[in-house]
């Protein structure tokens, strides 16, 4: 189902513009820090697949880690669970394959519960130091 997203990010590059062209574009032309970076577009993405079935889901991202953050209701049925587990195994499997990852279920201050899946960044594959 996933595997047909891409995700893009436009880039405008400033030496490519012709001096001739100077005075057809203005001084409030966006540069290259105007738009999001593809990491927030990847947190956009993912909190779109959790909203689309219905489940509330906040993301956040350390540089190339990523956590979300489902928050759910004291009595939940079995079928919202599974639906987060089937969009997360879909995210883990499709969108973020080289990413090591955890799961924790905890207590909001509320009392209610939270399930929090953490996205590691898998940075060991390009260590030259394993002895593999």
């Amino acid at each position: 189902m996933f595997k047909n997203i891409k995700l893009t990010n436009l880039k405008i590059n400033e030496a490519s513009r012709s001096d001739d062209n100077d005075d057809y574009y203005d001084n409030d032309y966006p540069d290259d820090n105007d738009y999001p970076d593809e990491e927030d577009h990847l947190c956009y993405l993912i909190r779109s697949l959790f909203s689309n079935c219905g489940l509330n889901a906040q993301v956040d991202r350390n540089d190339l880690d990523i956590v979300v953050y489902i928050f759910l209701e004291r009595k939940e049925k079995m079928k919202s669970l599974l639906k987060t587990f089937d969009v997360v195994h879909k995210m883990r499997k499709d969108i973020l394959p080289q990413y090591d990852s955890e799961m924790e279920l905890s207590e909001t201050k509320s009392g209610l519960p939270l399930l929090t899946f953490d996205f590691y960044y898998d940075s060991r594959r390009n260590d030259d130091n394993l002895p593999f």
